[in-house]
């Protein structure tokens, strides 16, 4: 089934087995026997190795520290969630019955039609009214982002989002490039020299014009500065902060949950009505209306336990004592010397 690129689900597997005459069971019965051979419905996740990179940790703390001071507030801010999705317009398909075998990840057809871009933001009491943004796009790459640019977030902050928040409000993003538009770059090696003796220069940074491009740019990473993003001073201007997202730590926007909510529904009921653009708009339209200011509501309570599980392990790791292993050249492993570093050493 996965040669012939087929979506493998119980239910049509346990059509193809009876085709084929090699079964004639109950779905509950293929379920149980699937799960004793080892397969998994499931989507691939390659992300719990990239979370624990140094810089991905360090982010992940600061997203702590901004989200908790915030919690902790005399008058903490809404939280909003906003993030872009796609759905196509023949529904997609983005589970299926898998092995640990590289045959069977495979993406299955199903990723068929038209893609149309979301873009939405909501609380724990529901979408922001009148928010919703969905438009078509021609393109059939895999990363959805490519459709997207700062143009478009812009205007929808502008003309959709700000106008709709009638409270201060700490709004909660990922770092999308259409996010994350700097107002001012800084030195990379892609620079030239002179782009580089240029901007320091602009910052006030004393150098020798004679060194070699290696030196100053050394120079200038010793000089840089935070990131200011376009996004975020906007949004101040309205009285308004950002809190970024952790590279590689989607669980921790709320709105995720509501798109998989909204594109079960969605996937489930596609194409009942036709696959024209008035009739994907509208199903649409209909899933978003079944995440309800109640399914709002018990998300972002989700979401906000899920955060303070991972900030207790956070303070839970921190507190463990470092280990330090001696071990010298004669020695071998059982003979190495093992020490407790405390706090107060």
């Amino acid at each position: 089934m996965y040669a012939q690129k087929k979506h493998v689900t119980l239910r049509s597997l346990k059509e193809e087995l009876a085709a084929k005459q090699i079964l004639d069971a109950h779905i509950t019965t293929i379920n149980k026997v699937l799960s004793n051979i080892g397969f998994h419905y499931k989507k691939d996740d390659n992300r719990r190795a990239l979370m624990e990179r140094t810089s991905v940790a360090l982010a992940r703390i600061e997203f702590f520290r901004k989200f908790i001071a915030n919690q902790n507030s005399s008058t903490p801010r809404q939280l909003v969630f906003l993030n872009e999705t796609w759905i196509f317009s023949k529904g997609s398909k983005t589970k299926s019955w898998q092995d640990s075998s590289k045959k069977s990840v495979r993406k299955p057809e199903g990723y068929e039609g038209k893609r149309f871009i979301v873009l939405h933001a909501g609380t724990s009491e529901g979408f922001v009214n009148d928010a919703a943004l969905i438009y078509s796009t021609k393109s059939q790459l895999a990363d959805y982002h490519g459709d997207m640019n700062a143009d478009i977030f812009f205007k929808w902050l502008k003309e959709k989002l700000i106008p709709n928040l009638n409270e201060p409000s700490l709004i909660i993003m990922d770092n999308a490039p259409y996010h994350s538009i700097l107002i001012e770059r800084q030195p990379t090696s892609l620079w030239t020299k002179s782009q580089i003796i240029d901007w320091l220069e602009r910052s006030n940074v004393p150098f020798d014009k004679d060194i070699f491009k290696v030196q100053l740019l050394n120079i200038a990473k010793s000089h840089r500065k935070p990131p200011r993003y376009k996004v975020d001073e906007f949004l101040q201007e309205h009285g308004h902060e950002v809190l970024r997202l952790p590279p590689y730590h989607c669980q921790f926007n709320a709105i995720e949950m509501i798109w998989a909510n909204a594109k079960g529904y969605y996937n489930t009921h596609i194409g009942e009505d036709g696959y024209g653009d008035d009739k994907v708009i509208a199903l649409w339209e209909k899933a978003l209306q079944k995440c309800t200011p109640e399914v709002w509501s018990a998300t972002v309570r989700h979401t906000l336990e899920l955060i303070q599980e991972w900030y207790n392990r956070e303070c839970i790791l921190d507190k463990i004592p470092e280990i330090i292993i001696n071990v010298d050249d004669n020695e071998s492993d059982s003979e190495s010397d093992f020490s407790v570093i405390s706090d107060t050493e």
